[in-house]
């Protein structure tokens, strides 16, 4: 038995000898991390693919076919690239998609694109290798597409201006507030990507907005009263209450006091339970009086903080957070802790007299958390381990920048 600690090294060592002769681990093997079980040394799979909107195909063949050679390119540059092969424990999709162009109003303005890599986890499943239908990290690529930028509205086209965390390669590296994933943004020339909103501005819009809703609500409110005789497939009051949440979320992010406060005006107003129904006509809707009395309000305060402001705080840029408490409007001092400027897309981003084919406006989404990194590499790190190795590749980045056409100043 004095003996067994030695056949025991002597066997350890023999393992590794085989392991190292035959290239490593075998490719079936099964490692738990976390208690789920992984195959990281399976053969790693690659798929390409290439999506065209059908609308699009038949609209603009020419451009279609310029665009195509462009998404295929990417296909080439990142799918051959030595990071991906050989690949182990990892299935790693490469999707280029032609999406529909972009229309305001009554004219169709470009044609974005969008080129995502996409990075499965391999586990394990009855012993053999499984993926689950979503990535666990990702890049996507979006060329000629504004709205990227920015993060959710915090009121129609008014967004919390996304704040700058670094650089990626001399690109600006920014944190869009509003949504978790960090990005890259690459254009051709040196307009600014935002327009400021004034504190005028943004008080008539939000004015707008609520004044738009009560008109809304009190043009169906003669049509209340009148119960259908057919029976309905959806529960009217379900309806109602969709629709009643779906308003709410959007004041929520302007002033999430008046929200509670609808919300609680809502749930009292009451809805009939189904035996009073029979005797209580119209007791199963919500007194939208309430509701409505309460935009009213609203309104009566946005006017009277803006009256309230000199001809040059009118004119200032607005600043805004959705945790202030002592205005309706959320509206702040300027660079208060907390509180971020308000903005507009430039409209003038993408000019609209170049080809549909043209690259001017170039913006990375990674699936990571601005100013996080990732660095260990077993479960599901395996994929984010590979995402912030693709994030180091200077050259392959270098062949992306060039993708933007050179434009002259505008």
């Amino acid at each position: 038995m004095r003996h067994l600690p030695v056949l025991l090294i002597f066997l350890h060592l023999w393992v590794l000898t085989v392991s190292a002769q035959t290239g490593g681990p075998p490719q079936d093997m099964i490692v738990e991390y976390d208690g789920i079980p992984f195959m990281p040394y399976s053969k790693g799979i690659t798929e390409n693919s290439l999506v065209v909107s059908p609308e699009i195909a038949r609209m603009r063949p020419s451009q279609v076919i310029l665009l195509k050679k462009k998404l295929l390119w990417c296909l080439e540059l990142f799918s051959r690239h030595s990071l991906f092969n050989p690949l182990n424990g990892l299935r790693v999709t490469f999707t280029g998609n032609i999406l529909p162009p972009e229309v305001r109003g009554d004219k169709e303005r470009w044609i974005p694109l969008r080129f995502d890599t996409e990075i499965f986890t391999t586990l394990a499943r009855d012993s053999q290798p499984v993926w689950e239908p979503f990535p666990d990290a990702r890049v996507t690529l979006y060329f000629n597409h504004p709205e990227k930028l920015v993060g959710t509205p915090v009121i129609n086209e008014i967004f919390a201006e996304p704040r700058q965390t670094g650089t990626f390669f001399n690109h600006p590296l920014l944190d869009r507030i509003s949504v978790p994933n960090r990005i890259v943004v690459m254009k051709n020339h040196s307009l600014p990507l935002f327009e400021p909103v004034s504190r005028e501005d943004f008080l008539l819009t939000l004015i707008s907005y609520f004044q738009a809703s009560i008109e809304k609500e009190e043009n169906k409110k003669p049509h209340l009263g009148v119960l259908s005789e057919k029976p309905e497939k959806e529960d009217p009051r379900e309806t109602e209450l969709k629709k009643f949440s779906q308003d709410l979320e959007k004041i929520r992010k302007v002033d999430p006091e008046l929200a509670e406060k609808l919300m609680q005006a809502y749930l009292s107003a009451g809805i009939a339970s189904p035996e009073k129904e029979n005797a209580q006509s119209g007791s199963a809707r919500v007194d939208l009086n309430i509701v409505l009395n309460s935009w009213r309000e609203a309104v009566r305060k946005l006017k009277a903080e803006m009256n309230a402001m000199s001809p040059m705080e009118r004119k200032s840029q607005a600043w805004w957070s959705n945790n202030e408490e002592s205005n309706v409007s959320g509206l702040t001092p300027s660079g208060y802790s907390g509180s971020r400027p308000l903005v507009r897309l430039n409209k003038n981003l993408i000019d609209r007299t170049r080809p549909s084919s043209s690259i001017q406006l170039i913006v990375i989404e990674w699936s990571m958390i601005p100013g996080t990194e990732f660095e260990e590499t077993g479960g599901y790190n395996l994929a984010f381990s590979k995402l912030s190795q693709l994030s180091q590749q200077e050259k392959l980045w270098e062949e992306v920048f060039r993708m933007l056409e050179p434009k002259d100043e505008m």
